[in-house]
């Protein structure tokens, strides 16, 4: 990492929830804005120094950590001042899909292409998910592949069932 960048690590959901304090989020930034979001299961390092979030990505920490319950598809992360404006406006119209994928609920690829305007274009629906950079606040997790098995997941499968199984998703 270069010296304009550093790393945060915040717990996903409250410590006293079945799942609190096992699942981590590790916020990347980069001249101060948040780049990348990670989705980790405890124990894990807190990089040194833990630095606090910058003041407009408060909003962002009281989600993380109110996970899942607080995450409730009512705003579009990608309109996010601190979004980072990165992706092709294709990848951007997915992320703001997938903002409205209701929680406890899941999708298909090739639903979510049809509701991009894309039918048919599953494949690319796929990689523009696996690209998403602020999982779990854009829910990638929630898309199934069309066997309603979990599909893919940057962060691995064991934590994307993970995610799927505290929001009650059921999943092949």
């Amino acid at each position: 990492m270069n010296a304009d960048s550093y790393e945060t690590l915040i717990p996903l959901g409250h410590p006293d929830e079945p799942y609190g304090g096992s699942l981590w989020v590790r916020l990347t930034f980069t001249d101060g804005v948040l780049a990348r979001m990670q989705v980790e299961e405890g124990p894990v390092d807190a990089p040194k120094p833990n630095r606090a979030l910058p003041s407009e990505y408060t909003d962002v920490g009281r989600e993380l950590s109110g996970w899942p319950t607080r995450i409730d598809n009512r705003f579009d992360w990608t309109t996010h001042p601190g979004f980072p404006r990165v992706g092709t406006a294709f990848q951007r119209s997915v992320w703001s899909a997938l903002c409205r994928v209701p929680r406890g609920q899941s999708v298909g690829y090739g639903e979510l292409a049809q509701q991009v305007g894309r039918p048919g274009a599953a494949r690319a629906v796929g990689q523009a998910v696996g690209a998403n950079p602020w999982a779990p606040l854009i829910p990638c997790h929630r898309v199934l592949a069309a066997n309603h098995g979990l599909g893919g997941y940057a962060q691995g499968t064991r934590i994307k069932a993970r995610l799927l199984a505290i929001e009650g998703i059921a999943y092949r």
